[in-house]
């Protein structure tokens, strides 16, 4: 997963904050991907601990102003693995690029630590089974939730992952070598568009054939996921949940179109009721002003990355009252229709509203 942002980072709370991290060794994963993976320094274990399927946000210098983007983590906690990234190039990328074309066993960077919500979910709880799907890069979170699920829990595991042709295929050894290694409670199905065309509506079906108690995991490309969460819904699923995270990237401030509207920043001055990690805060929000701006200016650290919408790591029920949000990229329709906001874009448009975050 990667976003770009170019706002400044507010607040005091040490997890929006960048830290330097020292590249520890790379892998070149393909020819046009590598892994990079990183050491952190003691003082910051903590503060970098992370959840398999989270992601780090990553900022370099560009010009006159600094870019972000988020990564997915594709190590797991569970197998013990040092912190990695895996970065596929993009063309035009500015940071993909760079940090491929830059980053060598040394190297330092500028990461804020882990967010996003794209985890595990009932680890311990669930006995039912789990599907991923992976469309190319998409494989890096997914991945990382495969191991913490093999590791962590007796649940067989479906990876059906999508690529181009054999030589974009990243993870290919690892992926093999999990096989061999859980082959009993791990099923990978290999998908390649070379051979067997793209992925259409009728292959996804099959491949859910009978896994309808299933949680689903699903990360890549715009159309592949729109393809599964096409058939998804549609299938009268058995108390299985689903779960989608998607690439989306903002566009940098020098590559708007100058003759963009700006932003609709319509609204009423609200009362903010915001339940989080236990605690229930009153905030007062200016009109036109995200609910997401106002917490923080009076001293709530509620969990956000990027403040332009693309990310979801604000992402929260909107448990009472109305809002506006000029971008909500990062939810999925089902989770819009469900009340999911983003903090970051929620502009109040009644005179009280109630906001519950996940813990």
């Amino acid at each position: 997963m990667s976003q770009i942002d170019s706002m400044p980072v507010v607040g005091d709370d040490p997890r929006h904050r960048f830290y330097e991290l020292t590249v520890f060794d790379v892998i070149r994963e393909t020819a046009d991907a590598n892994s990079f993976i990183f050491e952190i320094p003691n003082e910051l274990e903590e503060l970098f601990r992370y959840k398999a399927g989270q992601f780090f946000t990553f900022e370099i210098p560009w010009q006159d102003f600094h870019v972000r983007r988020c990564y997915s983590l594709s190590s797991s906690p569970a197998w013990g693995d040092r912190p990695k990234v895996t970065v596929k190039r993009v063309e035009d990328g500015r940071v993909s690029n760079w940090m491929c074309d830059n980053l060598r066993q040394g190297s330092r960077i500028q990461a804020m630590p882990p967010g996003g919500h794209f985890i595990l979910h009932h680890a311990a709880e669930r006995t039912n089974p789990i599907t991923l799907f992976g469309g190319g890069s998409g494989i890096t979170p997914v991945i990382s939730i495969l191991k913490q699920a093999l590791r962590e829990t007796d649940r067989h595991v479906k990876l059906v992952y999508a690529n181009r042709d054999r030589a974009s295929v990243i993870f290919r050894a690892e992926l093999e070598a999990i096989a061999g290694q859980f082959g009993d409670r791990f099923e990978l199905i290999s998908h390649l568009d070379d051979e067997r065309g793209v992925m259409t509506k009728a292959d996804i079906a099959k491949h859910i054939e009978g896994r309808l108690d299933s949680d689903f995991y699903v990360c890549g490309p715009t159309p592949f996921m729109d393809a599964i969460e096409e058939v998804l819904p549609n299938r009268p699923l058995e108390d299985g949940e689903i779960y989608v995270e998607r690439f989306v990237s903002a566009v940098d401030p020098d590559r708007r179109p100058a003759e963009e509207a700006p932003a609709d920043t319509s609204g009423a001055a609200a009362q903010v009721t915001i339940h989080l990690d236990g605690q229930t805060h009153q905030i007062s929000c200016e009109a036109g002003e995200p609910i997401l701006k106002a917490a923080v200016r009076a001293g709530v650290d509620v969990p956000f990355s990027c403040q332009d919408g693309y990310c979801g790591c604000c992402m929260a029920k909107l448990r009472d009252g109305e809002v506006n949000m000029p971008k909500h990229e990062a939810l999925t329709r089902r989770e819009l229709a469900g009340g999911w906001v983003l903090a970051c874009q929620a502009r109040p448009t009644t005179p009280s509203c109630t906001l519950e975050f996940e813990d």
